[in-house]
């Protein structure tokens, strides 16, 4: 009778007086071969279909994702911000490399050079994503996602791909204008495709050619030679002159200068483009935190960027405030002052005072190592505090000016209100705040894409459309300071282009103060705020731009990438460790 199997007895076991049973010897080398070769088709696999990753060399998506860069704590305030070292590791397009001599901090303006023997942060590399491989005829790209495409103009250099990662904003049959650091979008108008050559081939102009051998080290008869280019024929490389053709075409120009007239309101004319909230939190850069201040600045004497109006506030520190309270039934006012200082070993001093200036908040991004940039004034912002309660009757209002006009979200009996002062200026809209009785909460104001929106401890107001209102036209009459005609005021966005007010008791920390990503212009003119810059994007295209706009290749300079050149969305950042997260 046969024994029985129990959990732990073993079914093969020899009984007593056999010899054990052998097992099959387990041929090891087959395993390794089988497992290598079943990861590199795994692999092979989800490279071809799926995900595939790359590595972001250069900063023009800055500071969304990085390129190589240098971590940098300003020695004067404290706020640690990357500089763009690409140029340091990967050259120039020349293929020349140029050594990061300098910064300029975003939070405090302090300019540093390096000295020769100076220790320099150490080079790390550029982000590394992942790509969703997505099959575009299928799953078009919205407007706002990160794309990773190869570049129109040659999408070989020495035989290697370029591969590019933009953010699109543009899509096939529309018309895209950049005006005032914005963009706007118009899909009534459409211009025809280029007449065909002999051969049947979009035309170029020979100056194309020569910049495209340049780069290829080619001859012209080389263009179309199967051994560096089998599916890349001439045309393909130069259909950004097919797109640049198009650009600023007058019937464009004259469509927006008419819906500027009209309050962007006319039917089949430009519309402003409005971010969606993840993609505003992504594309916002610091003005100033309040708790990074310079020492060095205080001590000379320069006066804080925030200060409070009226008697009835109190600071933590007289030089380096970092906190406010206010006390008393009557409304106080904190505001901002963009203090500009040039030179912090040269600070003017008149009557034994520094005398330092308020500038208009502009595009700088500590970035890109120094403030050569041309700079635009930026009046699309964000303030965000942390409100301590300590009063039932407790009133914050948070204040963002722009031009003429300046906005409020009013936090009061439980309610939020927004409004707008100066001229037409009115009650907006009213929404429940969930700000009841005393205690501490995150405020958070944005006056970004013609777009009033409010967050109070992370969580948004629904305003809907309330909070929405038409761009502003060129004015007919521009502040004697805008010389540039850009638009701004000296009482607003000069004197006070941030406030904080408050009645009772209130304590407000934690000040943080933004700006929203500006698109710089190609053209170039006097008057800033009167031109803008058109482009046509053909059907099946797509018009791409980088979010470091100030030091960007992008379709402002070589038109639209066609929908064969895409590679997929960039959806996640695996490495740097500290970096890991999903791509807004």
């Amino acid at each position: 009778m046969p024994e029985p199997t129990t959990a732990h007895s073993v079914p093969n076991a020899a009984k007593p007086g056999q010899t054990p049973e052998k097992k099959p010897a387990r041929d090891q080398i087959r395993e390794s071969l089988e497992t290598i070769v079943f990861v590199v088709v795994l692999v092979f696999l989800l490279k071809q279909f799926v995900v595939e990753a790359f590595v972001i060399p250069t900063g023009s998506m800055a500071e969304t994702l990085y390129g190589y860069q240098k971590n940098i704590d300003c020695p004067e305030c404290g706020y640690t911000f990357p500089v763009n070292s690409s140029e340091e590791v990967e050259g120039d397009g020349r293929g020349m490399l140029h050594a990061i001599d300098g910064y300029c901090c975003p939070n405090c303006l302090y300019k540093h050079r390096f000295k020769d023997r100076e220790p320099r942060p150490d080079n790390s590399s550029g982000d590394r994503v992942l790509v969703h491989k997505a099959q575009y005829h299928k799953y078009p790209p919205q407007r706002g996602d990160v794309v990773v495409f190869k570049y129109p103009v040659a999408p070989q250099k020495y035989l290697g791909a370029q591969n590019y990662i933009k953010r699109l904003w543009g899509l096939g049959g529309e018309t895209i204008a950049l005006w005032r650091g914005d963009v706007y979008v118009c899909d009534s108008l459409s211009f025809p495709p280029p007449a065909p050559d002999e051969n049947g081939y979009p035309r170029a102009e020979d100056h194309w050619l020569n910049d495209f051998c340049y780069n290829k080290r080619a001859t012209r008869r080389d263009y179309n030679a199967s051994e560096w280019a089998p599916d890349f024929h001439l045309s393909q490389a130069l259909e950004r002159h097919d797109e640049q053709r198009d650009r600023n075409a007058s019937a464009a120009l004259e469509r927006f200068q008419a819906s500027q007239e009209a309050g962007f309101r006319d039917p089949g004319g430009f519309r402003l483009v409005r971010k969606s909230d993840v993609v505003l939190d992504a594309m916002k850069r610091i003005v100033y935190d309040s708790d990074h201040q310079s020492k060095y600045l205080a001590n000379a004497g320069v006066p804080p960027r925030w200060k409070a109006q009226t008697d009835d506030w109190t600071a933590d520190n007289a030089t380096m405030p970092r906190s406010f309270k206010h006390a008393g039934p009557n409304l106080g006012w904190l505001r901002y002052r963009h203090l500009a200082v040039e030179d912090f070993n040269a600070i003017p001093v008149v009557a034994g005072k520094p005398v330092v200036p308020a500038l208009p908040i502009d595009n700088h991004l500590g970035y890109n190592h120094n403030r050569g940039h041309q700079p635009y004034w930026v009046g699309d912002l964000m303030i965000e505090c942390q409100a301590t309660f300590a009063d039932p009757n407790a009133e914050v209002s948070l204040e963002l000016s722009k031009g003429e006009h300046r906005y409020l979200a009013k936090f009061a009996g439980g309610n939020v209100t927004l409004l707008r002062t100066g001229p037409n200026g009115k009650e907006l809209a009213v929404k429940p705040s969930g700000i009841s009785g005393a205690g501490v909460r995150r405020l958070k104001f944005a006056n970004i894409d013609c777009s009033l929106r409010v967050w109070v401890d992370g969580r948004k107001i629904d305003f809907g459309t309330a909070g929405d209102y038409d761009p502003s036209p060129a004015p007919k009459e521009y502040d004697p300071n805008d010389t540039r005609g850009e638009g701004w005021t000296q009482a607003n966005d000069i004197e006070s282009p941030a406030s904080i007010g408050a009645s009772h008791g209130v304590e407000v920390a934690r000040i943080k103060l933004w700006r929203d990503t500006y698109f710089t212009p190609v053209s170039s003119g006097f008057r800033v705020a009167e031109i803008a810059d058109t482009f046509y994007v053909q059907p099946g295209h797509y018009f791409c731009l980088g979010d470091n706009s100030a030091q960007s290749s992008d379709g402002r300079v070589w038109g639209s990438v066609p929908e064969r050149l895409m590679l997929g969305k960039a959806s996640f950042v695996f490495f740097p460790l500290d970096r890991i997260g999903f791509i807004k």
